[in-house]
């Protein structure tokens, strides 16, 4: 189940409660028992710092499909040529 923060309208204290989500009735203050509570907004518990997740993962395995070698990328053979002569001596 998970855990909300509630505030109490009658003494304004701030208690953490579990609730299922389909349940719409709020706890009662633990403090003082009013059944007059209300859900508090809070930000979410996960939180992504640093340069990113997947930079660290090998994002690029992942995105960019290994590309498999074509005829234009294999260099053309070398063709022999007849020894330049030298003339000057």
């Amino acid at each position: 189940m998970p855990t909300f923060d509630f505030q109490c309208r009658k003494c304004k204290a701030v208690f953490e409660a579990s609730r299922p989500f389909g349940k719409k009735i709020n706890p009662p203050c633990p403090k003082c028992g009013s059944k007059r509570t209300e859900k508090l907004l809070t930000p979410p518990a996960i939180q992504f710092k640093g340069s990113g997740f997947y930079k660290t993962d090998n994002a690029k395995h992942v995105t960019e499909p290994k590309k498999k070698p074509t005829e234009s990328a294999v260099p053309p053979e070398k063709k022999e040529t007849a020894p330049a002569t030298d003339t000057k001596k």
